[in-house]
């Protein structure tokens, strides 16, 4: 997510980066499963989600994602590096 100013110069949030401007976005699964080191990276959020859901069906056995744990993957999701 970042931040701009809109034509009413009032600071809003976007969900994409500026043009041109690259951010990777991360979720480290340790922030949700400790001890599981797997770090799922993405050019957005939609993306790092698709690599987390795989990763938690194929390795933490979850025949399904609920909305709860969803909403704590999308949370956990950062610009890498951070």
């Amino acid at each position: 997510m970042g931040l701009h100013f809109s034509a009413r110069n009032e600071l809003e949030a976007v969900d994409r980066p500026k043009e041109g401007l690259h951010v990777t976005r991360e979720l480290r699964c340790v922030d949700l499963m400790p001890g599981c080191n797997f770090v799922a990276q993405g050019k957005d959020d939609s993306e790092v989600m698709k690599k987390t859901a795989e990763h938690a069906k194929s390795v933490h056995r979850m025949v399904a994602i609920s909305m709860e744990v969803e909403k704590q993957a999308r949370a956990a999701i950062r610009d890498a590096g951070a």
